[in-house]
């Protein structure tokens, strides 16, 4: 072996080459990429800070994306807003026209109207604008279509607002209603009660024929609370009362409201009456009927009529005419012709009808409560049922609020006493099947039950009515007891002051009463009428009845968006509030006053003709609807505050606010551009001399690396 190169010194030689020539492949991708390395782990020292610059860089992009899809948004908006503002402003002008002449004038007011329409149809269609797949006036409801007015003729938005029987609601609150009742939720799961006949309506709140007054609605909880009055409410599923009505008052505790009604109050042979009624040749001139051309009149509310002694003296008044009546005691008002044969007219009238309003209409109940059950436990079945005392009618609700997997304790009875466990419910809840074996028995003495292990229950078959003869009207009571004389409490929970009660099975006191008054505990109430009967306790199964009726009322608003704020994050630090929907007060007011003025035909009882006041009525909501300050007293209260001005400038502030917030972000963008661009990129000087630097140690390795492996002994000897 004469070479001087060995193994070693090659592998050390060869191992300087490749790293020489891996500096000069990073150098060549430095100077054709002009950066420093093409992974964070070529520049480690600074790659956290890399990290986070190229993050916030990120997260302004996202910014200025989102902030640009909002600015689209807003501009389609505000080009909308402009839009509405035009109309809005061009029916002004024409009401403003309107309003300065002859009101009464047919031509005129319908001419008006049919402005008035066409302004509430564009005022839809632009309401409706979906942008992107999102309706833009819907609030958090984006795929929501938020506007209906149902305004698809002008004879049938007026066939539902008559402007007399029914009218537009005149109030926010009222405008925006939204629910359906029908179901008492109040009373859902309480024993005796059905809470499906919930209601109680009454063609006049006192039941009188001879004096004047509303209509009601009174429901068995205080379903009402929230209702504003002037609402339009539709009643659906009832026996006599289906149809639209608008809310005139409601009580203050929610459990009643009064509707508008246009019906007689019963008088007969007045000799004083006028008739008042339009010249359609001559409409700010009104021709009258006296007590000359009529003769004795007479008004019968049950078949709304007018009658007149003389024959044929009420002919000029033609089917639709709307006409006054003064000089009556109780029938003083504006009506509407329905029919007329020249002596007997029959006035449109809006009333409702008799439905469980008292205890000789209604034939189902609300609440329904027996004494001195039985209790039938079956063997075979494992069931336990309540019926009424001696026979195999069944009591309803009995277990109501129960759920399967319930426990209950059972004491007093002669064979079942022991805790059992839910298994099925009936569906009338006058039963429980249980997973617990029975003994088989009828029990008719009295059982208790009362829920275990926490569950709200309690229920004594062998209860006895007390109704106490006290004196004179007013303090009378009747209460209900346990076998032992204890005062069941919670019995009456369910019922109000002024409901009327039906009693039956006792001995001796079966009878019509209303509550006057209900005790602290719930266990006893206080009649109004003089129970005349001597004291008794009936022990033999007495049933105490409160009437009511099913149906439903519902509010249904034109806005079927919702109200909900939302936010829309310019950047991390700042947002804004994104609350323009088609409910904003602007809005709302110029659709309240432009259906104002629609209401109602022509000619008729409740037409712009007939009720000139409206026009300045919808002018301030015009005026309210348009500019921030409005000069005028507002016709229907105090308004909410908010035009389609403001919501314009809101708009504009906006969209100046994303603009200005995208250029800093730009501005920041271009900062961290350059911070990142002096911690990626490469002097391309710097790198073209290294790349150099490195290629001259590589062509000297390789030289230097041939030379030795050369080298030889035999080139010494």
């Amino acid at each position: 072996m004469t070479r001087i190169s060995t193994m070693a010194s090659n592998s050390i030689l060869l191992d300087t080459i490749f790293r020489t020539q891996q500096r000069v492949l990073d150098s060549q991708i430095q100077v054709a990429t002009e950066k420093r390395s093409q992974d964070y782990q070529g520049i480690a020292g600074n790659s956290r800070r890399l990290v986070n610059i190229e993050n916030s860089s990120a997260a302004l992009e996202r910014f200025i994306s989102n902030n640009e899809q909002q600015d689209v948004r807003f501009q389609i908006t505000e080009n909308v807003m402009e839009s509405v503002k035009d109309t809005v402003l061009q029916f002004r002008n024409q009401l403003s026209n309107y309003a300065s002449g002859e009101k009464r004038d047919r031509e005129r007011a319908e001419a008006i109207q049919v402005d008035a329409f066409e302004a509430l149809k564009t005022i839809e269609n632009l309401l409706n604008t979906e942008v992107d797949g999102r309706f833009l006036f819907s609030g958090s409801r984006v795929g929501t279509q938020p506007v209906s007015l149902n305004v698809n003729t002008i004879s049938g938005f007026q066939t539902t607002f008559d402007g007399a029987r029914v009218t537009y609601p005149t109030t926010r609150d009222a405008h925006l209603e939204s629910f359906t009742i029908n179901s008492d939720t109040n009373n859902l799961n309480n024993k005796f009660v059905d809470p499906s006949n919930l209601f109680q309506f009454r063609q006049h709140s006192t039941g009188s024929t001879t004096t004047t007054g509303s209509s009601s609605i009174e429901a068995s909880s205080a379903l009402f609370s929230n209702v504003a009055a002037g609402t339009t409410i539709t009643i659906a599923n009832t026996t006599s009362n289906n149809g639209t009505y608008t809310v005139d008052t409601v009580a203050s505790d929610g459990r009643s409201v009064t509707v508008k009604t246009d019906m007689f109050t019963d008088e007969a042979n007045l000799g004083a009456v006028t008739i008042t009624y339009p010249d359609t040749d001559d409409p700010a001139n009104p021709l009258t009927l006296t007590n000359a051309d009529l003769g004795l009149t007479s008004f019968t509310r049950s078949t709304d009529t007018i009658t007149a002694t003389n024959a044929n003296s009420l002919a000029a008044l033609t089917v639709g005419t709307a006409f006054t009546v003064s000089g009556t005691t109780q029938n003083d008002g504006s009506y509407t012709v329905k029919t007329n044969d020249g002596t007997n007219l029959v006035i449109e009238a809006k009333k409702l009808t008799d439905e469980a309003a008292d205890t000789t209409l209604g034939t189902s109940t609300f609440f329904d409560h027996f004494t001195d059950t039985d209790v039938v436990f079956t063997a075979g079945t494992n069931t336990i049922e309540v019926r009424q005392s001696g026979t195999a009618t069944v009591v309803p609700n009995i277990f109501n609020g129960l759920a399967v997997g319930n426990t209950f304790d059972v004491t007093n009875s002669a064979s079942n006493n022991a805790t059992f466990t839910i298994t099925s419910i009936a569906a009338d809840g006058s039963s429980v099947t249980v997973a617990e074996a029975l003994t088989g028995e009828t029990d008719s003495t009295g059982a208790n039950f009362a829920g275990a292990a926490s569950v709200p229950f309690s229920y004594i078959s062998g209860s006895q009515m007390v109704i106490t003869n006290v004196g004179a009207a007013g303090t009378d009571t009747i209460q209900i007891q346990d076998s032992g004389g204890a005062a069941l409490t919670n019995v009456f929970d369910t019922l109000a002051v002024g409901e009327a009660i039906t009693l039956s099975g006792t001995a001796g006191h079966d009878a019509n009463y209303t509550i006057s008054a209900i005790s602290a505990d719930g266990s006893t109430i206080t009649v109004a009428e003089d129970i005349t009967v001597a004291t008794a306790t009936d022990t033999d199964g007495a049933r105490l009845r409160v009437f009511g009726a099913s149906g439903t009322i519902s509010a249904t608003s034109y806005f079927s968006g919702d109200q909900t704020t939302l936010t829309h994050r310019v950047d991390s630090d700042r947002s804004i509030s994104l609350d323009l929907t088609g409910a904003h007060p602007g809005i709302e007011k110029a659709i309240r006053g432009l259906s104002i003025i629609l209401q109602g035909a022509i000619g008729t009882e409740g037409g712009l003709d007939q009720n000139t006041d409206r026009s300045g009525q919808a002018m301030y909501l015009m005026d309210a609807a348009l500019e921030r300050t409005v000069a005028g007293t507002p016709p229907f209260g105090t308004e909410t505050a908010g035009s389609i001005e403001q919501a314009q400038i809101d708009l504009g502030f906006s969209r100046v606010l994303i603009n200005t917030t995208n250029l800093l972000h730009r501005d920041f963008i271009g900062f961290f551009e350059n911070s990142i661009t002096d911690i990626e990129n490469v002097s391309s000087t710097e790198a073209i001399t290294e790349l150099l630097d490195n290629q001259r140690s590589l062509e000297a390795s390789f030289q230097v690396f041939a030379r030795i492996r050369e080298l030889s002994l035999t080139n010494f000897i």
